[in-house]
């Protein structure tokens, strides 16, 4: 959404951005108007609960949780999306602000656009990522979509029908979906064809873009652009290590998941960079394993040898893109979805990080490290830069809404 505001802006538009309290900054150090979402988007994943549930793995447990905290918020959520979408000529959604988008745009009477990072609509090649990662016939596939439509109607139907009577709007029982396609919104799959193939000319309201990355200049406002001088040295220092990280998921016991990194690096004889993301962690690194904070990743996963990350879409065009075979880790959302298209495209491998061991982490860094992965990774990169920009792509889907 950064990526896309900044192009926005950068074509003369006004621009406001609504995001989670606590990623408010980085929208406005990338030069876009940004105001709060009416929620924090680090509080649930680090609270006692999120953690377990996102550690084991269980999707119904976090779901459930997932909307009650979102019904806790949920007034001081609508307040804050009313006041940003104020006045628009255009509403821009990401997934988990769509229902409550669709509602605003629908009473405002003005044109919707929505952005989807993974395949969320139903469709005959690849089933819900919620329901299945496996190859199923294609009516199967479409059943699971309807499946895991469903069950998200259920968690997010109460709170549209609250926006609806705060809206002074008339009950409506109709989906989220059929009211876009009622709308006629384009659905902007802001992934590219190079990793689903299958998709691509889906449809005329769901192109595929590419995936959205920021520019050079904008990661220089964001303070992410380039390697700081004592990670440069570092790095100039050996061979290139392997990547260790987990985004926006934190680990529920980061001494216990450095150690195993630590221990597998020393078996197979490499170096460790470990991007802390959104974990607490306190440890120092030494001269084999290095712990970072924030990192470019545009910068730094050139001078890696391989990935192992959480799988979210960011980071997984991030390291393919570098050319590195990565290894998904999986935890929740779409993450096994990139993880198992990795696998199935020979650029990698994935395993959901509830079963993560160190014998399984260590197999599984020795598979991407062997045989046809780091050629198969980079013959991708090569597609994707050809792409060209996305952010760009999806630019013109959204002035043409208008």
């Amino acid at each position: 959404m950064v990526t896309l505001g900044v192009e926005l802006v950068g074509r003369g538009h006004d621009v406001v951005l609504a995001v989670p309290d606590d990623l408010v900054s980085f929208g406005l150090r990338a030069g876009v108007p940004t105001v709060s979402a009416g929620v924090n988007a680090r509080e649930f994943l680090q609270s006692p609960d999120g953690q377990r549930w996102l550690a084991a793995g269980n999707v119904r447990q976090y779901l459930a949780g997932a909307a009650r905290k979102r019904a806790e918020s949920l007034d001081s959520i609508h307040t804050a999306l009313l006041a940003a979408t104020r006045d628009a000529d255009v509403i821009v959604t990401g997934r988990l602000t769509e229902d409550d988008a669709a509602t605003i745009a629908e009473w405002a009477g003005v044109p919707l656009v929505c952005l989807h990072y993974a395949p969320w609509r139903p469709n005959p090649a690849l089933p819900s990522y919620f329901v299945s990662t496996r190859r199923l016939p294609a009516a199967v596939n479409t059943l699971t979509h309807r499946v895991a439509g469903r069950a998200h109607w259920k968690a997010f139907g109460p709170g549209v029908a609250a926006l609806r009577r705060r809206l002074g709007m008339a009950p409506s029982s109709e989906p989220t979906p059929e009211r876009l396609r009622r709308m006629g919104s384009p659905e902007v799959q802001a992934y590219s064809p190079v990793l689903v193939p299958e998709l691509a000319g889906w449809s005329p309201r769901r192109p595929l873009v590419g995936f959205l990355s920021p520019d050079p200049a904008a990661r220089r406002r964001l303070g992410m652009a380039g390697i700081d001088p004592a990670l440069r040295a570092w790095l100039d220092a050996g061979d290139p290590p392997i990547y260790f990280g987990f985004g926006s998921m934190p680990v529920a016991d980061p001494r216990t998941t450095l150690d195993m990194i630590r221990r597998v690096s020393t078996t197979l004889g490499r170096r460790a960079l470990v991007g802390a993301g959104w974990s607490e962690v306190t440890e120092a690194g030494d001269d084999d394993v290095r712990i970072e904070g924030e990192l470019d990743h545009a910068s730094v996963f050139p001078r890696c040898r391989a990935a192992v990350h959480h799988g979210g879409a960011g980071t997984t065009y991030a390291s393919i893109a570098a050319g590195l075979p990565t290894l998904v880790c999986s935890v929740f959302s779409d993450q096994p979805f990139w993880g198992e298209r990795l696998r199935r495209l020979g650029a990698g491998d994935r395993l959901r990080f509830a079963d993560l061991t160190e014998q399984r982490l260590l197999r599984g860094v020795q598979r991407v490290l062997a045989g046809t992965y780091r050629d198969r990774a980079a013959e991708l990169a090569a597609r994707l830069h050809a792409e060209g920009e996305a952010a760009a792509r999806a630019a013109d889907i959204v002035e043409k809404a208008r």
